[in-house]
């Protein structure tokens, strides 16, 4: 991953006419990867809208675009800095209403649809089962994706720190 990484990074830079220009493309990557949140919402309710029954649940796959480029950043990252901690609080407020408002529509469409039954329909007992499970879900994510952050981040930095001092 650092090789291909490199690579991306060299391209940006030499299609870039200053430093300037390339700080500008790679903060503009940024924007791209925090716009494509609500996109992918709302490209996997249409989809889950869209698909009959059991299909409905491929929309799922939508989320693999944001995820995997997300690894593949946070993996060629770690090479040169500890990976950020992660904050829901720092977040632009706007995005995650928008984001999580988008996933909340795409799980009721997934909920009413019944495309999680394995009937095709909707089960008012696998409704409260879904939306139990998200809300636990939720708040097992809100407990303990900090920590789980910020122990990744020392880990990137004793292990930056030990192959700096070699």
């Amino acid at each position: 991953m650092k090789q291909y990484g490199d690579t991306i990074v060299d391209y940006v830079a030499d299609i870039a006419e200053d430093e300037f220009e390339a700080s500008t493309y790679y903060k503009a990557d940024s924007v791209a990867l925090y716009t494509s949140l609500p996109i992918t919402a709302l490209v996997g309710a249409i989809l889950a809208w869209a698909l009959p029954g059991q299909l409905a649940m491929w929309s799922l796959l939508v989320l693999c675009v944001p995820g995997l480029s997300s690894a593949a950043a946070a993996l060629w990252m770690r090479n040169y800095v500890p990976r950020p901690v992660s904050s829901l609080r720092k977040m632009p407020r706007g995005l995650l209403v928008v984001y999580f408002g988008l996933v909340a529509v795409w799980l009721a469409i997934i909920i009413v649809t019944g495309a999680y039954n394995p009937e095709g329909e909707f089960s008012g007992a696998g409704t409260i089962g879904a939306i139990v499970g998200a809300v636990i879900g939720m708040l097992v994510f809100g407990a303990l994706a900090r920590k789980i952050s910020e122990r990744r981040r020392a880990k990137d930095r004793a292990r930056l720190d030990a192959t700096s001092d070699d």
